[in-house]
């Protein structure tokens, strides 16, 4: 799987399996839920600010004076938020890492090895359709999606 398609929401989905298999002592345990807190919050303002995109879309294409310039610019607003976003996802998990212990730091890189050699499903992977990110050169310094990419 290329790096750039893994999705933040599919690692979430793993994280207390990846947690158990950390054996994590109690601050660590402490730093990780704290963590996953703020990922969840971030993630579901996201998903909300999404949604409200969306509907101003749909709201704005139905007018038939819409301009198309002024539409595009609220999609902008949420690629800038989402790259902003998907650093500071990216910064936490960081955080957890350095708090890890040199054998737990090699579960985690095996973890995430694991992961880019998977085959995407089929409706799970981006697709040109998909909200896949436009400023592509952007996305070299880091995924929108995923906070443990670079």
């Amino acid at each position: 799987m290329p790096v750039m398609d893994v999705r933040i929401e599919d690692l979430m989905s793993q994280a207390s399996d990846i947690k158990k298999s950390l054996n994590l002592n109690a601050n660590q345990q402490v730093l990780w839920q704290q963590t996953e807190s703020k990922m969840r919050a971030i993630i579901s303002a996201r998903q909300r600010r999404r949604e409200q995109l969306q509907a101003t879309l749909k709201k704005g294409l139905d007018d038939s004076h819409a301009e198309l310039r002024d539409l595009a610019k609220n999609m902008a607003n949420e690629e800038d938020l989402s790259y902003q976003e998907s650093r500071q996802l990216r910064e936490l998990w960081l955080t957890v890492n350095d708090a890890l212990d040199d054998s737990q730091r090699q579960t985690i890189l095996q973890l995430l090895a694991d992961q880019l050699q998977r085959v995407p499903d089929q409706g799970c992977s981006q697709k040109s359709g998909d909200q896949a990110p436009r400023h592509m050169g952007r996305q070299k310094q880091g995924s929108l999606n995923n906070p443990m990419a670079q």
